[in-house]
């Protein structure tokens, strides 16, 4: 804080002859004059004091003969001074200071707590569309309105609570719990084979099954019927329902080329610079005329705090453009492998079964241009899936 106040009112650093160190302090004593900062610099003596206070020490050390230096004025009043034509500095400098001066009468951020589908940019778009934005007046926000006016407009958020701590937004919020898709409504299914597989296992069937283990089964086969006679020789309809686990295989390939192109930096990159205040932003220097035809795009965003440790709704924004070049590299036989095996694992992971892996066989092929991997994967899976049994009209072939 004293810092703070130091560079409010201006310094300057004054320098003596260290024979006159005793005059000097014995001069400050004497008039109550204020200095910080008192070291020895070589055969000197420096210290700091305000523009005031150095003013009148240089003046009452002449009276006295005492041989003093003024030198490094230092705060806000030199700065005025030194940019006193550049009205530009002068104005962004007045509306930092009203910044500061009415920073407790706006909403300076939010803070979002319990979305987990929906994004924080989703959560503040639908936010500001019902009144809360950062910049708002915090005299003009009704917090139990606001709630209200989201849980009407949002279709995602089953409960919102805002707190208003200082001047932060706290929100905390429940999103919509999404319900299991409703089950067909059928009068009649089926249960059939999704692919083709050895019967291993039939659990909890309600209709009539037609396979047994050990059956071999292809796709779209009847597995389990959702008709039955009856002994008074009607038909009698139900929808089929059970798992019916039987051992399938998939087949996978990856092919890795020896030779691919790399991407490399040139070292070359341009920028350009915007000011973000609240939520306009505003450009202000850029060096990025003639972008390169390849380049990647870093975009960061720095904001400014306050001394207690407060964000400010006002930062920079540097987007980065690097050049880079795609160059000729050539992977050679274990990379090849190791990378092969990457995305094998990658193709299994993103297969969709109820089950579990059995066994898995590979065999590696090595050519002039590429490494081939061949996969052959044992599953034990439910392969039953529902199909609806069309009925034209029931009455007739029930009679």
């Amino acid at each position: 804080m004293r810092s703070f106040l130091h560079f409010l009112t201006g310094s300057r650093t004054l320098r003596f002859g260290a024979a006159s160190a005793g005059e000097v302090m014995n001069l400050c004593r004497h008039y109550g004059f204020v200095y910080w900062n008192l070291r020895f610099c070589g055969e000197h003596l420096c210290l700091d004091a305000s523009l005031i206070t150095s003013t009148k020490l240089c003046s009452a050390c002449r009276e006295r003969g005492i041989s003093v230096v003024s030198e490094g004025e230092r705060g806000l009043p030199s700065l005025l001074l030194r940019y006193r034509r550049r009205f530009g500095l002068l104005v962004g400098a007045l509306c930092f200071f009203l910044i500061i001066l009415f920073s407790g009468r706006v909403l300076w951020g939010i803070e979002i707590d319990g979305n987990h589908t929906l994004s924080d940019e989703e959560v503040l778009s639908e936010l500001r569309a019902c009144g809360l934005t950062v910049g708002c007046r915090l005299s003009e926000l009704d917090t139990e309105v606001l709630e209200n006016r989201v849980l009407i407009f949002s279709d995602e958020i089953s409960w919102i609570s805002v707190n208003l701590i200082g001047t932060v937004a706290h929100v905390e919020l429940r999103e919509v719990e999404e319900l299991p898709p409703d089950e067909p409504n059928f009068d009649a299914s089926n249960l059939v084979a999704a692919r083709s597989g050895k019967i291993e296992l039939l659990e909890n069937i309600r209709g009539s099954a037609v396979v047994s283990i050990g059956d071999l089964v292809v796709e779209g086969e009847l597995l389990v019927s959702g008709l039955s006679e009856m002994q008074s020789g009607g038909v009698r309809y139900r929808c089929a329902e059970g798992q019916v686990f039987a051992r399938t295989e998939r087949d996978f390939l990856v092919e890795i080329p020896y030779a691919y192109q790399q991407k490399r930096y040139t070292g070359r990159k341009k920028s350009e610079k915007s000011l973000i205040f609240f939520e306009k932003e505003i450009k202000f220097f850029s060096n990025c005329r003639n972008l390169p035809a390849t380049c990647d795009t870093i975009n960061t965003v720095e904001y400014f705090s306050l001394w207690d440790g407060r964000t400010l709704p006002v930062g920079i924004r540097t987007v980065e453009y690097r050049e880079y070049e795609m160059c000729d590299e050539v992977r050679d036989a274990t990379e090849a492998i190791s990378l092969a095996y990457e995305c094998l694992y990658e193709q299994m992971e993103a297969e969709e079964l109820e089950g579990s892996l059995v066994r898995k066989s590979t065999v590696t092929e090595i050519s002039d241009d590429a490494l081939i991997l061949r996969c052959r994967a044992e599953y034990i899976e439910n392969i039953a899936i529902v199909k609806e049994i069309e009925i034209g009209n029931r009455e007739e072939e029930t009679s």
